[in-house]
């Protein structure tokens, strides 16, 4: 019996990336259990740049260990549009350490059940001259959710590893390293094997 070659492409892509999936895991859940030896606004201003960077812009807040983004809207207001923002959270441990907790909040709405904001115009026109101004991506104040649009929220690891990654990138290579070499172990290993 001879094997399709399509078939073994296949089966060595899903192989690579059920491997990239579980490296991205085990990098993120190494990254949620860092602690930080560093001035605190050193840490914040990290984050804020990886949120710049992702194109959140930030509320205004009286406390400097939080930042908030704005919802971020993507997508057609009249079929669907996606609603997402970014809470990231510092605290400041007993012995002068700090940690940083990253959380994601997402809905997803169909077709115009929000009220859109309009620029303002000081001349009055016709309904037909109004150019369609719509954008497909703006920043936007709260959002009036429908019932089926409840607003999910779950810890962002990914940002949080790209927090840790831009502070110190040499301990992310060496993170990277370790984990790429228990994967290689991990894949070698078969159920059978006896460990020793």
């Amino acid at each position: 019996m001879t094997m399709n070659p399509a078939f073994v492409s296949i089966l060595t892509l899903l192989a690579l990336v059920g491997c990239t999936n579980q490296r991205q895991t085990l990098l993120e859940r190494t990254s949620s259990y860092v602690v930080y030896d560093m001035p605190a606004r050193q840490v914040m201003k990290a984050a804020e740049a990886v949120l710049s960077e992702r194109g959140y812009a930030l509320l205004p807040s009286t406390d400097p260990m939080f930042l908030i983004t704005p919802w971020k809207v993507s997508g057609n207001y009249d079929v669907f549009t996606h609603w997402s923002r970014v809470y990231v959270e510092g605290r400041k441990r007993p012995d002068g350490r700090f940690t940083v907790r990253a959380y994601h909040m997402a809905a997803n709405m169909p077709a115009r059940t929000q009220s859109l904001p309009t620029p303002e115009t000081t001349t009055m026109t016709a309904p037909e001259e109004k150019q369609n101004i719509m954008p497909t991506v703006l920043l936007s104040t709260e959002p009036v959710l429908v019932r089926s649009a409840r607003p999910n929220l779950r810890r962002d690891l990914e940002l949080e590893w790209a927090i840790m990654e831009r502070l110190d990138p040499d301990f992310a290579g060496r993170v990277k390293t370790q984990v790429d070499v228990y994967l290689a172990q991990s894949s070698s290993k078969r159920p059978g094997d006896v460990l020793e």
